[in-house]
């Protein structure tokens, strides 16, 4: 068994404790080094003599220690390691010549160091971190595997390759238009961006565009781009369900000719659009392992199990299950909330929602393409945003997490929590008993707010929203930054919470599986014409029916796996799409 000792240097600081790791290390009141200041300044941990005790994990006041136990990590797989205290990498997956192959593990376990290795940005130092890594080593080192080869082409300079950033906001810095940007990859820009829907957006400076089209013109570059070995990091981040499906249908027409990398934590998404996986499991921060390529629909089926069978190893307590959503018994829908038809006007824009109610203990998800007037309808129920005409039902408390988060305010969410304590307001019992373990709140709870990542204020914000007592839970887009597990575990808390206090919640979100494990019930937004100047929202619906609404204009269908009953997108053409097609049922038919 392999003891790794992990210091998160980002949240350690020494100047501010008392040196807790060291003063209560029983292994250093025994005499021996096991913690001792480093060079920076900062504690080294010492993973031989360390007995895993795991005192200094819960006496560091800043909760930046982890110690762990990994037997199912064989040193000498060891990819790349960050530092003696560092998190470390073992394996690497494997791009076959063509075809598309999937990247799917939590945050923080190492799929973006994968894929910057892979693209020779960086040199694998095979755990030695003490020297500057050699390409020659690297070559010895995985002498007789299919890796050789990638790694002798890269070292050549032999191998192109391209790979579209993570972080696609920060393009909205370069000060070029989206023509100069998508023009830099040498290909045929304005082709890349008619096939994305950008070709009246080329003139437009990147500073001016939203999430949304910065995501569409980072991946108009990569298509524009010829190369060897495409990588594609998150995909779908700001794009709704329409544009994901447009990305999807474009990288699959990629892939039939070209070797593509993906990293996705939309499971619907990357169900469809990958030929085979590597699962990567391990411990945020600390370690990652690569699992071995594994056919699409065992590796999410894997995945959502939590047994990698072959290698023997667990990653997850419990299976994720899905299940059908019948239409409930008018008798156990007690109407909670009803609203009125509501309208919105803005200049080239507006908005006309449908009456409707909220049950007891009914979440509702909000479903439809960008630009339809979810958000607006959502901030008008909130009170942020008058409507033009009806008037939201009076009465109701609502708690509001809206759908841009920022934290400018100095202080950690435990400052935060307990400076909330005394608010009637507030349910700090809830907050502290059920959203921090559920939210997976425990390591950041003395983090400064400003500094979480934006996964971690995600959870923050939903935990913080959900934590006040109210009548109906206005949630926007609330699995926004966060990997597939922290989706799945918030969908099942939030609908949890819904059911426990007998409330109700609108949930908006563009992530089926998230939706499908959360909602009860659907309302769909769509566009009223073509040049997107009226939206219309209608609902809410049975799940079933709101996703046939939603799917046919998308023009796509789903089934449901025999095995977990996840949702799973037909292939064009195939039998199950045209039989599904033909009896108007884009969802929930039987699986298979």
């Amino acid at each position: 068994m392999a003891r790794i000792a992990i210091l998160l240097a980002d949240r350690c600081h020494p100047k501010e404790c008392q040196w807790e790791c060291q003063a209560y290390c029983p292994p250093v009141r025994m005499g021996q080094e096991c913690i001792v200041e480093g060079p920076l300044g900062k504690p080294i941990i010492s993973e031989t003599l360390c007995i895993g005790c795991g005192i200094c994990v819960h006496k560091c006041p800043f909760d930046a220690i982890k110690i762990l136990n990994t037997p199912e990590a064989d040193e000498s797989e060891i990819v790349h390691r960050y530092g003696y205290n560092g998190f470390r990498l073992y394996r690497m997956p494997t791009p076959p010549p063509t075809g598309i192959t999937g990247l799917l593990g939590p945050n923080g376990t190492g799929k973006t160091t994968a894929l910057a290795l892979l693209a020779g940005t960086a040199v694998p130092n095979l755990g030695d971190y003490s020297r500057a890594p050699e390409w020659s080593r690297v070559l010895e080192h995985y002498r007789g595997t299919a890796l050789r080869a990638h790694f002798e082409r890269i070292a050549k300079g032999e191998l192109r390759t391209v790979t579209k950033p993570q972080y696609v906001d920060r393009l909205a810095d370069e000060r070029v238009t989206v023509l100069d940007h998508v023009e830099g990859g040498g290909g045929n820009a304005r082709k890349a961006l008619a096939d994305v829907g950008l070709e009246d957006r080329s003139d437009r400076p990147l500073g001016e565009l939203s999430g949304g089209q910065l995501q569409l013109v980072a991946i108009a570059r990569t298509l524009a781009t010829d190369a060897d070995l495409y990588l594609i990091d998150e995909p779908s981040s700001y794009l709704d369900i329409v544009h994901r499906l447009r990305v999807a249908r474009l990288l699959r027409r990629l892939g039939a000719a070209k070797s593509v990398l993906v990293v996705e934590h939309d499971l619907g998404l990357l169900d469809y659009l990958a030929d085979q996986a590597h699962l990567i499991y391990g411990e945020a921060a600390a370690f990652g392992v690569v699992s071995h390529p594994i056919a699409m629909r065992t590796a999410i089926n894997t995945y959502l199990t939590g047994y990698l069978k072959d290698e023997n190893v667990r990653f997850r307590t419990e299976p994720v299950r899905f299940f059908a959503h019948p239409p409930k018994l008018p008798s156990a829908q007690n109407v909670l909330v009803a609203f009125p038809a509501l309208e919105k006007s803005f200049p080239g824009f507006h908005l006309a929602v449908g009456a409707g109610a909220l049950a007891k203990g009914e979440t509702v998800g909000i479903v439809g393409p960008n630009a339809t007037g979810k958000t607006t309808f959502v901030r008008m129920l909130a009170g942020v945003e008058p409507p033009t005409a009806g008037v939201p039902p009076p009465g109701v408390t609502v708690s509001y997490k809206p759908q841009y988060l920022r934290a400018t305010q100095p202080g950690s969410l435990r400052d935060r929590m307990e400076a909330l304590g005394s608010d009637p307001t507030f349910d700090l019992k809830t907050f502290e008993r059920e959203l921090v373990p559920g939210l997976h709140l425990d390591g950041i709870l003395d983090v400064a707010m400003p500094d979480l990542s934006g996964g971690e204020l995600q959870r923050a914000a939903v935990a913080l929203a959900l934590a006040r007592p109210a009548t109906l839970y206005l949630l926007d887009e609330p699995s926004a930054y966060l990997d597939a597990d922290e989706r799945m575990s918030m969908a099942r808390l939030i609908r949890r919470q819904v059911e426990r206090q007998a409330v109700s919640a609108l949930v908006v979100d563009h992530d089926v599986y998230f939706l499908d494990l959360a909602s009860d019930a659907l309302m769909v937004f769509r566009p009223e014409d073509a040049a997107g100047l009226r939206g219309r929202g209608d609902g809410p619906f049975p799940m079933r029916d709101g996703m046939n609404r939603l799917l046919r204009t998308v023009d796509i269908t789903f089934r449901r796996d025999a095995e977990t009953l996840r949702p799973r997108i037909n292939r064009e053409g195939s039998v199950l799409d045209r039989e599904q097609r033909a009896a108007g049922e884009y969802y929930y038919e039987a699986a298979n």
